[in-house]
């Protein structure tokens, strides 16, 4: 049987808003299902989604992308 979570349950895992969980859901990145009132997510879902898109975005700059100098501004 598969444990869901609800939406505050997520934001707070992810240590994130309910607005970018509801995000995620809305342009796909997160799976859901709404079998009523309430969005709900399976837990397995929530950890495949942190490990694949949210640890890619935090991620360390790679050395040469830390070295490279400042774009100019634009006028």
């Amino acid at each position: 049987m598969h444990e869901y979570l609800l939406l505050e349950e997520i934001a707070k895992i992810s240590r994130t808003s309910v607005g970018s969980v509801r995000a995620w859901i809305r342009t796909g990145r997160l799976p859901s299902v709404k079998p009523g009132r309430r969005r709900l997510v399976r837990r397995s879902d929530l950890e495949r989604f942190l490990e694949r898109d949210v640890l890619a975005e935090r991620r360390v700059p790679q050395a040469s992308e830390a070295t490279q100098p400042p774009s100019a501004p634009l006028p």
